[in-house]
């Protein structure tokens, strides 16, 4: 977990966003202070951790039921979400395009299967512009997830205008499956201007793609993959595996450069591949991507156990992440569907690892941490948990954006112990924290979140200091004065 401090001089100004580490293996509930904090003596401290969890809308995994109504839909999201909060979440990656068809009205690809049962067929609502309000209003950040190059089995009923019917030169087939093929500038830009329709029409903080690049296998078996006519036209000296490196390394620079261009404080972040061995076998290079600074996070897969004593141990895997991931944060993806299934010999045996991967990431200097999948998360024992054990406090998102959007501060008025104040402009949540001194003789004091809601009064407790903040997703404002109640 990370924390960052609020100056005295800075009190009324907006969000400071640098970050500390503080002790992952012990989180202690500050008691109340009978003093009153001066803003000209002490600073505040507060936690930030990210918290994420992904919602896979492909095949309906974890949204929406196949066969549910609008109605269904809307009220399984609104559970879903208050479920992963409860397990102590504070953003969401949800899969927006998939399989190259589109959970919102799209002018560039056909509604979504998933929605109805029938790809092109409207459901009646936008589903992402009702999930951005939900989960604005409930203080999550939401991530439009796309996946970048998969078009799905060859076997799918596809609408007469999907654009791989309109455009049959930007795909290829491989082992049953379609796939946009990067060496062909014009997927490249076609694929920014699905991101560009997504975050110019949604207030959604960021845009997230996971590990779809070239597909698995490619190096192994490149003779089924056409493009050769493209890597003699676009090669300019390099080999075939230096020039697909490169499609990848130019997909991903536009995705960043279109996301910034349309929202500036919108980050855009990849999950690729746990090992790094594997995401090179699909031409992706994340240390180019550290390097060139063309991504904002990086979220790789490690989805193992530690004390495996083999190549993909947690103990091992992590650090190999660690020594590429440079100045960009470096959030691993941990497997929260690993426990309490029977399928699979990966299972883990114990739910004490994840405590475990959550500390040394914490140790190791991530901001924090992605689960897949929120199906996973939301069972009894898992999100209890989470809740109790990992996330026992809730924290604020720390800011992965250089141009974060700012709200106007609140301004309150207290009456006795109530503690209230008028809506801010752009805010969908607000936030009161109580502030308690360190030790007696620090001059820093903790902030602690005691209620976060769309409410807009907040009954205190005397001897007690508080401040309230509003935000809307990522966005937030400076915080109020603070408050001590006599």
């Amino acid at each position: 977990m990370k924390h960052y401090y609020l100056l005295a001089l800075a009190v009324f100004a907006a969000l400071l966003y640098s970050c500390g580490t503080v002790n992952p293996d012990k989180i202690e509930t500050p008691s109340v202070s009978s003093q009153k904090f001066d803003p000209s003596k002490n600073a505040i401290e507060f936690d930030t951790e990210f918290r994420a969890a992904w919602v896979a809308t492909v095949a309906n995994i974890d949204w929406p039921t196949k066969g549910a109504s609008e109605s269904q839909q809307k009220s399984e999201l609104r559970t879903l979400l208050r479920d992963v909060k409860a397990a102590g979440c504070n953003a969401i990656m949800l899969q927006v395009v998939s399989n190259a068809d589109a959970i919102y009205p799209s002018e560039l690809l056909p509604w979504s299967v998933l929605l109805t049962g029938k790809q092109g067929q409207d459901p009646g609502y936008d589903p992402l512009g009702f999930a951005v309000e939900e989960a604005h209003e409930l203080g999550l950040e939401i991530h439009a997830w796309v996946n970048p190059l998969r078009i799905g089995s060859v076997n799918a009923e596809r609408v007469s205008d999907h654009p791989m019917k309109t455009n049959p030169s930007w795909y290829q087939t491989y082992k049953n499956n379609y796939y946009w093929n990067p060496g062909l500038p014009q997927v490249r830009e076609f694929l920014g201007r699905i991101v560009t329709e997504i975050v110019t029409n949604y207030d959604v903080d960021g845009v997230h793609i996971d590990d779809y690049f070239y597909p698995s296998g490619l190096k192994s078996d490149s003779d089924t993959w056409y493009d050769t006519n493209l890597y003699n036209l676009y090669a300019d000296g390099r080999s075939l595996d230096e020039w697909r490196f490169s499609n990848i390394d130019e997909m991903i620079r536009i995705y960043q450069k279109v996301t910034h261009e349309a929202k500036p404080s919108a980050v855009f972040g990849v999950s690729p591949a746990g090992r790094i061995e594997l995401t090179a076998n699909l031409y992706a290079d994340p240390r180019h991507w550290v390097e060139e600074g063309t991504i904002d996070y990086l979220t790789p897969q490690i989805y193992w156990d530690h004390n495996r004593g083999d190549f993909a141990d947690f103990d091992t895997v992590l650090p190999q992440w660690l020594d590429i991931h440079g100045n960009i944060p470096l959030m691993p993806g941990l497997a929260s569907y690993k426990y309490g299934t029977k399928n699979t010999k990966e299972n883990f045996t114990d739910i004490s690892e994840y405590l475990y991967q959550v500390n040394l990431c914490r140790k190791s200097g991530c901001p924090g941490n992605f689960w897949y999948n929120t199906t996973s998360i939301r069972k009894s024992e898992v999100k209890k948990y989470l809740g109790s054990s990992i996330y026992p406090e809730e924290v604020l998102t720390p800011s992965l954006s250089k141009t974060p959007k700012e709200l106007t501060a609140p301004s309150v008025l207290v009456e006795g112990t109530k503690i209230s104040w008028s809506e801010v402009q752009g805010a969908d949540n607000y936030v009161v924290f109580k502030l308690t001194e360190s030790s007696s003789a620090s001059t820093v004091w903790k902030a602690s979140i005691v209620k976060s809601g769309t409410f807009l009064s907040f009954e205190g407790v005397k001897g007690t200091n508080y401040i309230v903040l509003a935000r809307s997703g990522a966005a937030r404002s400076g915080y109020s004065q603070p408050v001590f109640l006599e």
